[in-house]
């Protein structure tokens, strides 16, 4: 069963600037919405990241987000 989860992960550009952005994401557990975030990231060669944070969806968040199976969504 796939459980919403907001992510907080961060960019960096070739200055060093960081950029924060939160993602939604639709999975099954913590490590697999990672996996998906990280599968997803380097497809795109994008390598200069970090993922700072991975939690459960609250209520109103999920709602918000109605996301798919499998799914990701930019929050912000």
């Amino acid at each position: 069963m796939n459980v919403p989860f907001v992510t907080t992960v961060a960019f960096a550009d070739h200055a060093g600037k960081t950029a924060n952005l939160q993602y939604g994401v639709s999975a099954g557990n913590e490590n697999e919405a990672r996996s998906e975030l990280e599968r997803r990231f380097m497809s795109q060669e994008l390598y200069k990241f970090s993922i700072l944070e991975i939690r459960r969806a609250t209520t109103s968040e999920a709602a918000s987000l109605n996301l798919p199976a499998g799914s990701i969504k930019l929050m912000n």
